[in-house]
């Protein structure tokens, strides 16, 4: 599609450089040729933007998809990161359902637990990207940031997970 645009404002520079008369005429004919062409560009990146990143299972079709409940997390540990807002969160993820596992988001909410008593510190969400085989475990890492902990430090931390937007890889 851009090739079409590239020959039509080479056309219009060569005719601007043959006829005197079309000389005055270049720049807005090239003008609305590079508007159309950014219209164009934007009308196809929107709709490549809506367009799903996997194809829906079709009736009929034996793959399943997978949920939450059909993935298990294991062997859950949060150390400090680099900074005073990050910490590594490490696990284990067991696929227990029928299909091989893609992705997952992990939801890590840290709370602040001095005395017994205990306060919420901060959410965060992590996309992991792992590939893990029917009936397998795989071990993961990712990081979770929590802004604002440089301002209210906390001193007993605890951590609950959970999983969720599991998806199934398609190939």
């Amino acid at each position: 599609m851009i090739w079409a645009f590239a020959v039509a404002a080479a056309a219009i520079l060569y005719l601007a450089l043959r006829f005197r008369r079309f000389q005055s005429w270049v720049e807005p004919v090239l003008t609305i040729v590079v508007a159309i062409g950014l219209a164009g560009a934007l009308l196809v990146w929107f709709v490549d933007e809506r367009a799903p990143s996997s194809d829906p299972a079709t009736p009929g079709s034996t793959a399943a998809a997978l949920t939450a409940d059909d993935v298990s997390l294991s062997e859950m540990q949060a150390s400090v990161g680099q900074t005073k807002t990050s910490y590594r969160v490490t696990g284990r993820l067991t696929n227990k359902g029928a299909v091989p596992l893609q992705s997952f988001r992990l939801d890590v909410v840290l709370s602040d637990c001095p005395n017994g008593t205990c306060r919420e510190a901060g959410r965060d969400s992590a996309l992991v990207v792992l590939r893990v085989l029917p009936g397998e475990s795989q071990a993961f890492s990712t990081f979770a940031v929590f802004p604002g902990l440089d301002l209210t430090p906390v001193t007993t931390p605890e951590f609950d997970f959970g999983v969720r937007d599991v998806r199934a890889a398609t190939r």
